[in-house]
């Protein structure tokens, strides 16, 4: 049973929010830098331990990743994103639909580098071609489809009473522009030295522990908001010629504002990670939205959140700025569903960017 909606995800009026952490795997970084990876030949990441929850993440009992989900190779996945597209939509109502009979209803953005919500029977088992997906106690699930994904997925819902519902998830094919970028420091693009290569890899420890729990918490079932409006100077998915050398996909939107526009939350969440100095971020913040579901901003010019804080929706987390690799001020957001390691486009999840003032 579909619903399709751009923007809004459902949001089931008698589902129980309940929070809670879970441990996820590695993950490497998102950005532009994502082909650092093979650069610096990441397959071997560097070795942290699982962040230890601050206070305010410290919830009920955690749950492991084996018993939720399963990652897929965080290296050769890493680059799964989506661009810009108009993609059908299916506005049938579901109203009224009874979950018992159906087993589970789905909204969202049926194509590559889509994400749907779902609502299930509190207590049913989810698994998304037989990976096992996280189900909050309110019944709530988010599945989310790469830049690559197949165009075919398998949905199976297995309800309390031991009942089974399938359906197979049929996506919309996305095709991808080119886009050249030159006059970047060639110091971020490739030729590392030892020592930005330490800066890397221990930048790559710092993005692990950030991703080693999430809060069980729905804080996209309000939807997203762009962080911050303006021109859009680099799309999600578009092939990248970093100063003439092929790059994996951009891994995110970029929206060009000046240096010091303030960047909001697009959705409530946990802050995971606040790092000022990230070697191809710079400023980088990453945010929890719970289910997976995580945000980051990079190449901020100031960073107004600690680690472990709770945000709101709308809520002042930073400015615009140029650091890391950059050839001007901008704000890069990306989103990752971590259960399966996908980036999403996000502007499937924001809509269309508001028309700007002459």
């Amino acid at each position: 049973m579909r619903s399709s909606q751009k923007i809004m995800p459902i949001a089931i009026a008698a589902a129980v929010m309940v929070q809670g952490c879970i441990n996820p795997a590695p993950v490497e970084p998102t950005v532009e830098a994502a082909e650092v990876v093979a650069a610096v030949a990441t397959d071997q990441q560097v070795a942290a331990k699982p962040a230890t929850a601050p206070e305010a993440l410290v919830q009920p009992t955690p749950v492991s990743l084996e018993s939720n989900a399963v990652l897929i190779d965080p290296v050769n996945d890493g680059a799964e994103q989506g661009a810009l597209s108009d993609l059908p939509e299916d506005e049938s109502n579901t109203a009224g639909v009874d979950l018992q009979d159906n087993g589970f209803i789905l909204s969202g953005t049926y194509s590559q580098a889509g994400m749907l919500f779902g609502q299930t029977i509190p207590g049913a088992i989810v698994r998304l071609d037989n990976s096992k997906i996280m189900v909050d106690d309110g019944g709530r699930f988010v599945l989310g489809f790469g830049r690559d994904s197949a165009l075919s997925a398998q949905l199976q819902v297995t309800l309390p009473d031991g009942t089974t519902k399938s359906e197979t998830i049929e996506l919309a094919d996305k095709s991808f522009p080119e886009q050249r970028i030159d006059g970047l420091d060639q110091s971020k693009v490739s030729g590392f030295t030892e020592a930005q290569l330490v800066k890397i890899r221990a930048d790559q420890a710092l993005f692990k522990a950030a991703r080693s729990q999430t809060q069980s918490g729905a804080d996209w079932v309000d939807g997203f908001d762009w962080p911050v409006t303006g021109r859009i100077s680099g799309v999600f998915g578009s092939r990248r010629i970093l100063n003439g050398e092929p790059k994996r996909p951009h891994s995110g939107v970029d929206v060009a504002r000046p240096t010091g526009t303030p960047i909001i939350a697009p959705a409530g969440g946990v802050v995971t990670l606040a790092e000022p100095d990230m070697y191809f971020g710079g400023g980088t913040v990453l945010l929890d939205h719970g289910h997976w579901i995580e945000s980051a901003f990079l190449h901020m010019s100031k960073l107004d959140v600690e680690v472990g804080e709770r945000v709101e929706k709308g809520q002042i987390i930073g400015e615009v700025g140029a650091t890391g690799r950059v050839t001007g001020p901008h704000l890069h957001w990306s989103v990752r569903w971590l259960a399966l390691n996908r980036l999403v486009d996000p502007q499937l999840l924001a809509g269309d960017m508001p028309a700007q003032p002459e």
